[in-house]
């Protein structure tokens, strides 16, 4: 009798340290089935679908039991369709993603909450405030204040219902403005695409230009070369209540800037605000294929990096910190096998 207990303690004790008793946690000894999963990324032949499928091939290669097919998608669609289910992976970007799990209108009619992810960062995108020079502006503080003194502004801003247009909003509420209270002081505001921007800015029908691109931005270097620009700085505390409010980077990554030199006539750094991508899942996939394909993005990181440029930023000590859903619980266990995560 004392045998059996001791034997039963035994299993029971195992069983805790294995974490089979603890609910979300993978263990070592699940069994990975063959699977089938796919990745939402962007337009074919685009950077995120390249991207993507470099990725893919790495996963496929070391683990033969996953394959990962890329399927064309775009930053708005793609969180819906991995919270859904529609696809089991999906690049994202942190403010799309945040707004997507809020519900956020008018982009979202609903909120998505069953996202997850793997990692992040893979490419950053800064907000550009270009200005003509002649207007005597080195901050957008200068530009909130003008518009405050009753100053007439003519600016351009992305089109409305894109995932760009918000982030502008919010950086401007943070001054206590909006888009319309420009127009009410006299100015002008012209809501286009960013081939449109380029055009007001050159033939003088705008002075300011709100961007949201990954540098070196062609738009931004093509209306800095053609008229004497400068990038407005935006200050510390606008860049933390950005990434409170909407996800954007935080200042501790030292990525929330725009580098000297990015630009014709930049000769300082920038201080900016940052969205980043980053690799959403939905909850439901198995824990160990989640565990599996974020152990081969980290373990292989040399090659990830040759991918696509916009990988170099996804470092695996810090690949669970910079995401907006919470972690799946496979990534989690490998942050925190490796030693990446401690709290």
């Amino acid at each position: 009798m004392r045998g059996t207990r001791f034997i039963l303690l035994a299993v029971v004790c195992v069983w805790c340290l294995t974490g089979a008793g603890m609910p979300g946690v993978s263990t070592a000894a699940e069994e990975l089935k063959p699977t089938t999963l796919t990745w939402v990324a962007g337009g074919v032949g685009g950077g995120w679908y390249v991207q993507a499928g470099g990725i893919a091939s790495l996963i496929n290669q070391k683990e033969p039991k996953i394959t990962v097919k890329v399927v064309p998608g775009g930053g708005v669609v793609n969180p819906v369709r991995v919270a859904t289910g529609a696809d089991n992976l999906g690049w994202g970007i942190t403010f799309v993603d945040k707004m997507a799990m809020k519900g956020t209108a008018p982009i979202f009619k609903q909120a998505y909450p069953d996202l997850r992810s793997l990692g992040g960062i893979f490419g950053i995108y800064q907000i550009h405030l270009v200005a003509a020079a002649d207007a005597g502006m080195s901050t957008v503080a200068d530009l909130a204040n003008a518009v405050k003194a009753g100053k007439a502004l003519k600016v351009a801003a992305p089109m409305k219902g894109t995932s760009d247009l918000p982030m502008v909003e919010t950086i401007l509420g943070y001054y206590g403005l909006s888009l319309e209270d420009i127009k009410k002081a006299g100015g002008q505001v012209f809501n286009a695409v960013y081939a449109d921007m380029v055009s007001l800015f050159k033939d003088r029908h705008v002075d300011f230009v709100f961007t949201h691109l990954a540098v070196p931005a062609a738009a931004v270097t093509e209306m800095t070369v053609s008229r004497k620009s400068s990038i407005l700085s935006i200050p510390d505390d606008c860049i933390d209540y950005c990434q409170k409010e909407i996800g954007t980077l935080s200042r501790e990554t030292s990525l929330a800037m725009i580098p000297a030199g990015s630009y014709k006539g930049q000769e300082k750094t920038v201080p900016t605000v940052v969205s980043a991508g980053e690799l959403l899942i939905n909850k439901d996939v198995p824990n160990i294929a989640a565990y599996r394909i974020i152990k081969i993005i980290c373990e292989n990181v040399a090659e990830l990096h040759k991918i696509n440029p916009a990988n170099k930023y996804f470092v695996p000590a810090r690949g669970w910190a910079d995401v907006v859903p919470p972690l799946h619980p496979g990534a989690e266990r490998y942050y925190r096998e490796a030693g990446f995560m401690k709290k």
